[in-house]
């Protein structure tokens, strides 16, 4: 019955952007239709609520979307990715259940998705696109391992900048000798470096996890750069395969 929506909804959030979004940049503000545009409440959401603040009743999703009362507000962009997806922030924010996690999203993408609110006021419409958004954007950001870290790092202070090396001397080389490969391997050889590629992503992401739990924000950045040099390879050796 929903397979269309989860499809589109689904396809929407896993569109390739660059720069990928980390932050919300909202400027929160609430609205109810059960209020004329003159006596509208505006109030900046920076937490999240399980009772609609306009009729009461529980919210179906962690978003501030009531399908009683056409109740919608902006999010702010100090509420946090996992708030807005309902997953808990700790105690490890790397970790998430990634089937919980398109769960919530399709759940929240059917109250606040701009169809749903297609017949509402512009205003209320305004709203929807862009909590919408801010989902679609959460979703993407949690739902990949790099983009997840990097939203971390960047929620403590730290940023990885394009320009950031990788003081690995042996992974440099090794990366050197892979990316040659790639080029000139036939296909059974480029399958192994696919093969040999995933296991180091999977060593990283396993350090990454162990490093947010302890709160070492500087070694998860070390490893955060090796894993975003990881999956450049990975995504060279997709291409490669694409196109043989």
């Amino acid at each position: 019955m929903f397979r269309p929506f989860f499809v589109r909804v689904v396809a929407a959030a896993q569109a390739t952007h660059r720069p990928l979004a980390l932050s919300n940049r909202y400027y929160a503000r609430t609205f109810s239709d059960k209020a004329s545009s003159s006596s509208s409440r505006h109030s900046v959401v920076t937490s999240l609520t399980k009772t609609c603040p306009s009729c009461g009743t529980f919210l179906p999703t962690a978003l501030p979307v009531c399908p009683n009362c056409n109740h919608i507000a902006r999010i702010h962009d100090s509420v946090s990715y996992h708030d807005i997806l309902g997953l808990p922030y700790e105690p490890n924010p790397f970790v998430v259940d990634a089937a919980l996690l398109k769960r919530r999203f399709i759940e929240a993408q059917r109250i606040s998705h701009p169809d749903a609110w297609a017949t509402k006021s512009e205003f209320q419409r305004d709203i929807a696109l862009q909590v919408s958004n801010t989902l679609n954007t959460a979703y993407k950001v949690l739902s990949s391992p790099l983009h997840r870290i990097e939203y971390i790092l960047q929620r403590n202070g730290l940023m990885i900048a394009e320009a950031d090396p990788l003081e690995d001397l042996e992974l440099i080389s090794e990366i050197m000798e892979v990316r040659e490969e790639i080029e000139t391997g036939d296909i059974e050889q480029i399958r192994t470096l696919e093969e040999d590629n995933d296991n180091k992503i999977r060593e990283v992401v396993s350090a990454v996890t162990k490093s947010v739990a302890e709160k070492n924000w500087e070694e998860t950045k070390v490893a955060a750069v090796r894993l975003k040099y990881l999956n450049g390879i990975a995504e060279a050796i997709k291409q490669r395969l694409d196109n043989m």
